[in-house]
């Protein structure tokens, strides 16, 4: 009689056992989901400083924009949005294009210098520290240098350098390392596609590592680095390696989404892992975000408004030409976008971000 009660008791004991564990690691993990909620949202527009006149202040000006490479569409598309922008207030803007070659870069600071621009902006990813002589030079001509979507908020930027334009790539990191935890319950054995050349990937790493730490503390990180100039033509060859040495790989944490993503995702699909691996990343890029939609392989994307970036970028550049004292955050938001929102992205994918934006800015600028 003593067996009889004793077996079922054991199973009992065994299932309150599995049930136990399973609470803990959802416990585990719940962090991570309550931080995608929080970013789900549309957020707010917060006023970076005060309001000037834009067009008496910088009009007939001209911002020379130096991408840190014209063949990724998410830096293009930026480039493009200052131009647009920037005639708002009647200021001018020539982009010079490049292949991301830092050669090419300092060639590009050459002719803002030689074309007497009122500014100078680095976007997205070329490092002012290598370009400090051509720095000094447009400074000692009466040039700023403006360096944009390179530092987090906490990061300080090189020497002479006039203004910022942070982004919140620590909470970027973040947001990402939560979405391959949540999705994967705790268990993620992730591939993090770095290109370490750019200084936004140092909080980015830290962002991921630090919720691995907190939130997957059984989950496992594997690291595969690039430069700008080899995206196109290293990414894809590293991940499927890492994917055929690794068959217990479940996730690939792309930073930068158009830079990364589908190269990752052309790895995935060649190595047959379709299904099995998911990518999470950043940036918002309207092809991207077209893939998170599809859900297939790209799970979600921290996307960035990439209007909202011309707009800051425009601002603060505005207001260093004009003689005004640049502010110290433009407050640039990001959202997370996963298969629960991605409908309010709208069908151009630029959309879900509510106009409060665009309103907030011509009121700063006493544009109508």
């Amino acid at each position: 009689m003593k067996k009889r009660v004793l077996a079922p008791a054991a199973a009992v004991a065994a299932l309150i056992g599995v049930c136990a564990a399973v609470a803990a690691t959802a416990a585990s993990w719940s962090g991570a989901q309550a931080n995608l909620n929080k970013y789900k949202a549309v957020p707010a527009f917060v006023a970076p400083g005060p309001a000037f006149n834009a067009k008496a202040k910088a009009g007939g000006k001209t911002i020379f924009v130096i991408p840190a490479s014209s063949q990724i569409p998410f830096v293009s598309t930026i480039a493009n949005n200052i131009t647009r922008i920037g005639k708002m207030a009647n200021v001018k803007t020539t982009v010079w294009q490049n292949q991301g070659q830092p050669s090419q870069w300092v060639q590009g600071m050459n002719a803002a210098i030689a074309q007497k621009a009122s500014a100078i902006v680095l976007l997205a990813g070329n490092d002012p520290a290598s370009l400090q002589p051509q720095i000094k030079a447009a400074k000692a001509k009466g040039i700023p240098t403006i360096v944009a979507h390179l530092y987090d908020l906490k990061q300080k930027s090189a020497p002479n350098v006039g203004a910022v334009v942070n982004i919140p790539y620590n909470i970027a990191g973040r947001l990402i390392a939560d979405q391959a935890i949540v999705a994967t319950k705790g268990k993620a054995t992730a591939l993090v596609v770095t290109i370490n050349q750019v200084k936004s990937t140092i909080p980015m790493v830290a962002g991921i590592k630090s919720e691995f730490a907190s939130y997957c503390k059984g989950c496992k990180l594997q690291f595969t680095d690039v430069t700008i100039a080899d995206v196109a033509t290293k990414i894809q060859p590293n991940v499927q390696a890492a994917l055929t040495a690794n068959p217990n790989l479940n996730y690939v944490i792309c930073l930068y989404d158009s830079a990364e993503a589908p190269f990752a995702e052309a790895a995935i699909r060649a190595a047959g892992r379709t299904g099995k691996v998911k990518i999470s990343t950043f940036n918002g890029t309207p092809d991207i975000m077209k893939e998170v939609k599809k859900g297939d392989i790209v799970s979600a994307d921290v996307a960035e408004n990439l209007e909202w970036i011309g707009y800051a970028i425009v601002d603060q550049s505005m207001r260093v030409m004009g003689g005004l004292k640049p502010v110290a955050d433009e407050h640039v938001p990001v959202r997370l976008f996963d298969k629960s929102n991605i409908a309010q992205a709208g069908s151009s994918f630029t959309s879900g971000w509510g106009k409060s934006y665009v309103s907030g800015y011509k009121k700063l600028w006493g544009i109508k």
